[in-house]
């Protein structure tokens, strides 16, 4: 995960490469290279060596160019006239505006390719790791299986085996108990009686000594 910090200074540097050209044209300044390229490079490898990610690298780097051309636009507004925005814009026939925006955001996609390419270590480890998730779980029960059967640890017990193992021996427990008892047919109403009963359950007269 990219630092809050390092995703605002990728975007502040993204804001002040876009932002360079307008900015020394207003001012009438010159440099030995076209402002755009400079800014160009700004805004593509600014992000993508502070992020080092590619979805956080073009999300800073268009997010700064974005700030930039809308900061340029509606406060020092003047046209681009450098070479390099002159042959874009010859090309592909243009205005120079256009051209200079396209060429800005054109390049968060490439921010974010470079960010990519420069922490080959991490995506390695995050894939190793998701690869690794189902396989190392797998492992892990292994290990307690064999750790159970060496007796080092007590296996757990398997869901529904417990209940099975002891549902029949509550029948036979049941079982036994029904037939432990013995009935007797009352001498005063015929109902059965239990032969250790002393009154009758259905009729109540007493018939202590019945079946004897």
């Amino acid at each position: 995960m990219v630092s809050p910090a390092r995703v605002a200074g990728s975007i502040i540097a993204a804001f002040g490469g876009a932002v360079l050209a307008p900015v020394l044209g207003y001012f009438g300044a010159t440099s030995p290279f076209p402002p755009t390229a400079v800014g160009l490079l700004v805004v593509t490898l600014a992000p993508a060596l502070l992020c080092r990610s590619f979805t956080t690298a073009a999300t800073a780097s268009i997010t700064g160019t974005l700030a930039a051309i809308i900061f340029w636009l509606t406060v020092i507004y003047n046209p681009i006239t450098d070479a390099l925005v002159s042959l874009i814009s010859g090309s592909l026939l243009v205005d120079p505006i256009l051209a200079y925006i396209f060429l800005m955001v054109a390049m968060a996609p490439v921010s974010g390719a470079i960010g990519l390419t420069l922490a080959p270590g991490e995506e390695a480890v995050i894939r190793a790791a998701l690869e690794r998730g189902p396989a190392g779980e797998g492992e892990a029960g292994g290990e307690e299986a064999a750790a159970a059967a060496a007796g080092r640890v007590e296996a757990p017990p398997r869901e529904g085996v417990g209940l099975a193992a002891e549902a029949p021996a509550a029948e036979a427990e049941a079982v036994g108990v029904v037939e432990e008892v013995v009935y007797v047919r009352c001498i005063h109403c015929g109902e059965p009686v239990p032969e250790e009963a002393v009154f009758c359950p259905s009729c109540g007269k007493r018939v202590k000594g019945v079946g004897g």
